[in-house]
């Protein structure tokens, strides 16, 4: 038995917040984290496409789903707050026009040595390859029953794993979602809080691919263009979101598509199976009149052409071969009837493709649903079943849309739920 002040579950953005905090605010407290990955932060290795996109100028107005709840968290440690955290460890940010923050290298290993070096110095303990599998109440804490496997990969072929019990004080979960299970998201965190008596939203992927009917998108894979899509689910419009698509041979990827996913994983998560098409608008920057009037002249000054050499300049030339094949206007010529002219404007400013489903929660950025927020205090994550039990980062039911926003979820309430406090 291995005894602690405080435990973190958890060796990634969140939690390695929550161990930094808790080092700098009881300063002779005994913190170890548990991480069940052969290393820490693989997950923000990851992020950004290696880049590790932390934080977004705009995360203050963000709409996260739990907004109400997750608003103390994010309002104490905001995204000024939560860079200059991380000037303290040595880290320098910059943003792009889009606000989204970078580390200044480029690179998301900065990140993650800014945290590691930090946690080093404040003499945090790493437990890695430790899986906790059971969390009893005790009197005065908790009791985490454990597997542990050896890091030693030769030693994995011929060593059985280990049964560890570990008992602290203060338990922090900071397991993460489900979503990318092969960065140490797998779930188990949930089971976890569930054998401590929380209650679990229904959960889903998000910032995830989209599935369609693919008899157009097959045609269309590998390009890319610059659209806005909404997601029209039983006839209403429940997403909108611009930016790049993807086409691809299952269906939409891209910032947009994953963007709008969240509404897609929900209905069909739901149990729902129909009623629900992508619309895309292949010329954002143009109103219907605008663009139908210049393919008009065009077509006007260039007699013979074909109506999909028509929109060369304004979308990718498959996307307008694809596009006049549904209006039934490929490779014609003649000039175009004003019936005709509707069409193809109507098609380009909403292409329509019917929605299967989403990818799983392999592809998925963060996962939706979690630990039921009603159950924790919003002031100090601090649960409001169980003495000194703290949640933070996507184990609870907070997330938020493409980039920054989710990794400054995970830094504001990793650093709140590590100071320790409660009502």
């Amino acid at each position: 038995m291995i005894q602690f002040d405080l435990i973190i579950v958890g060796g990634s953005a969140s939690g390695l917040c929550a161990a930094i905090q808790a080092a700098r605010c009881k300063k002779a407290a005994s913190i170890a984290v548990l991480e069940q990955m052969p290393r820490i932060g693989k997950k923000i290795l990851a992020t950004g496409n290696g880049r590790c996109n932390l934080s977004n100028v705009n995360a203050g107005g963000h709409a996260y789903r739990n907004a109400d709840f997750a608003a103390s968290a994010l309002k104490k440690y905001d995204t000024q707050a939560t860079l200059s955290f991380f000037k303290s460890l040595g880290l320098l940010t910059v943003a792009d026009s889009e606000g989204r923050i970078y580390p200044m290298s480029n690179t998301a290993a900065s990140v993650l040595d800014a945290l590691r070096f930090e946690a080093e110095r404040l003499h945090i303990q790493f437990f890695c390859g430790t899986a906790v599998k059971e969390i009893a109440v005790l009197k005065n804490g908790f009791s985490l029953r454990c597997l542990q496997t050896p890091d030693n990969p030769e030693k994995a072929k011929n060593q059985a794993n280990i049964i560890a019990e570990f008992r602290a004080k203060y338990l922090v979960l900071a397991a993460g979602g489900k979503a990318s299970p092969v960065h140490g998201s797998d779930g188990s965190g949930f089971e976890l809080l569930r054998q401590l008596g929380h209650s679990i939203t229904p959960r889903f992927p998000s910032l995830v691919q989209l599935t369609t009917d693919t008899s157009l998108t097959k045609q269309l894979k590998g390009i890319r263009a610059a659209a806005t899509i909404k997601v029209e689910i039983e006839g209403k419009i429940k997403s909108v979101a611009q930016g790049e698509i993807l086409f691809t041979e299952y269906g939409l990827s891209g910032i947009a598509a994953m963007e709008a996913s969240r509404a897609v994983s929900e209905y069909f998560a739901s149990g729902c199976k129909g009623g629900c098409c992508a619309l895309l608008d292949l010329a954002p920057s143009l109103n219907k009149e605008d663009l139908k009037l210049f393919i008009k002249n065009f077509a006007l000054d260039n007699p013979l052409l074909p109506p999909e050499r028509l929109l060369f300049g304004i979308m990718p030339a498959r996307i307008g071969q694809v596009v006049c094949k549904a209006c039934g206007l490929y490779n014609i010529t003649g000039g175009l009837s004003e019936p005709q002219l509707n069409r193809l404007a109507e098609i380009i400013k909403e292409f329509r493709l019917q929605i299967t489903g989403t990818k799983g929660f392999n592809q998925a950025q963060v996962t939706a649903g979690g630990a039921d927020v009603n159950e924790f205090h919003p002031e100090f994550l601090a649960s409001r079943k169980v003495k000194n039990l703290y949640a933070c980062g996507e184990i609870l039911d907070v997330d938020g849309g493409c980039g920054g926003f989710n990794l400054q979820w995970a830094w504001s309430s990793g650093l709140l739920a590590g100071e320790l406090n409660r009502a």
